[in-house]
């Protein structure tokens, strides 16, 4: 991924910093000029609409419907077809890192990594391969699939059981090098863990990448989450629209790339 790639994925992100700084100080500087005062509050009152209808449960339902509707965890062994290994995608971790030790925040990605423990138990003893690189750019690497290795650990899945992929930095490259690994190990079934906005995109990676694997949506929501009725924005709300679309764009980029 090159760096100009790398800072658009972070900054071009409805919950990134840089860009709610950039919606609302755009419209903070409209009011300063008597010819664009009245652009400016009608811009300023559409972000803070727009903000919140996101931020909301419903709002994001609405949004990420289109995506994730069809994608849902698989309930029985006969849905995972013989498959003899179960594979999650990485979603971002936050790590913080202080005199040489450090622990990591998995955010939403803890959903998968619930999923991925879940569908181990369920199938009796898959391997499960976690993936993720050094997407936070830390020097010394830090990269997401340790924290995730940890994780499924932690929910009950034997250490020896679990195989690292931490080099990808985007769904694209988990694709190209998952495929040799599975294929060395004689894997020609797999169960595909994510969230169920980045499932279809997901799916059709592999599959262009001569993999066909079959879906387990994790959960969009955790259970502590607010009703889906309420009007009062939450964190998750926001994070769920913005994830959905980002994977809107995203998809949009991978098939003018042609890796769809």
């Amino acid at each position: 991924m090159t760096p100009i790639l790398a800072f658009l994925k972070d900054t071009l992100r409805l919950s990134a910093v840089p860009f709610v700084v950039f919606v609302f100080g755009a419209g903070t500087l409209l009011l300063f000029h008597r010819r664009t005062i009245a652009w400016g509050r009608r811009w300023l009152t559409a972000a803070v609409l727009g903000y919140w209808l996101l931020a909301t449960p419903s709002g994001a339902w609405l949004v990420s419907a289109p995506a994730s509707r069809k994608y849902r965890p698989i309930v029985t062994r006969d849905q995972a077809q013989g498959a003899q290994a179960v594979v999650m995608l990485g979603g971002g971790i936050l790590s913080r890192v202080a005199d040489g030790m450090g622990l990591d925040d998995l955010g939403t990605s803890a959903l998968r990594a619930i999923e991925t423990a879940r569908v181990y138990k369920l199938l009796g003893d898959p391997l499960v391969i976690v993936s993720g690189g050094n997407t936070q750019r830390m020097d010394p690497p830090r990269p997401e699939a340790e924290a995730y290795r940890a994780a499924v650990v932690s929910l009950g899945v034997p250490a020896p059981r679990v195989v690292v992929e931490d080099r990808a930095l985007t769904t694209h490259e988990e694709a190209l090098l998952l495929k040799p690994m599975l294929e060395a190990r004689g894997i020609t079934r797999f169960v595909l863990v994510t969230t169920p906005t980045h499932m279809g995109r997901s799916l059709a990676t592999f599959r262009a990448a001569g993999l066909d694997p079959i879906p387990s949506a994790c959960h969009e929501w955790g259970t502590d989450d607010a009703s889906l009725w309420t009007i009062m924005p939450t964190r998750s709300a926001l994070t769920l629209s913005d994830t959905a679309l980002y994977d809107y764009m995203a998809t949009i980029y991978y098939w003018m790339r042609g890796w769809l």
